[in-house]
């Protein structure tokens, strides 16, 4: 399972193609440009994808893609 192209995937198809590529170390809001409401949308789509519930008090420490990778791979 790669879920960092799993992630890009999402992003591109959230995006319209907007966004054809990140970064690891890309800032989910400033440098991709998403802002609270698309964040939330995502990481909606990342639950329901792995079907995971990712708690409250993470999610402020997703704040970059790698940030996003690592935390799947551990817990998913």
């Amino acid at each position: 399972m790669d879920i960092r192209a799993d992630l890009l995937n999402m992003i591109s198809d959230y995006t319209d193609g907007r966004i054809t590529e990140v970064n690891p170390d890309d800032v989910l809001t400033s440098d991709l440009g998403l802002n609270s409401f698309e964040l939330f949308d995502l990481i909606c789509m990342i639950e329901e994808k792995y079907d995971i519930t990712i708690p409250d008090r993470v999610l402020p420490t997703l704040i970059t893609v790698k940030d996003v990778v690592e935390y799947l791979e551990e817990n998913v």
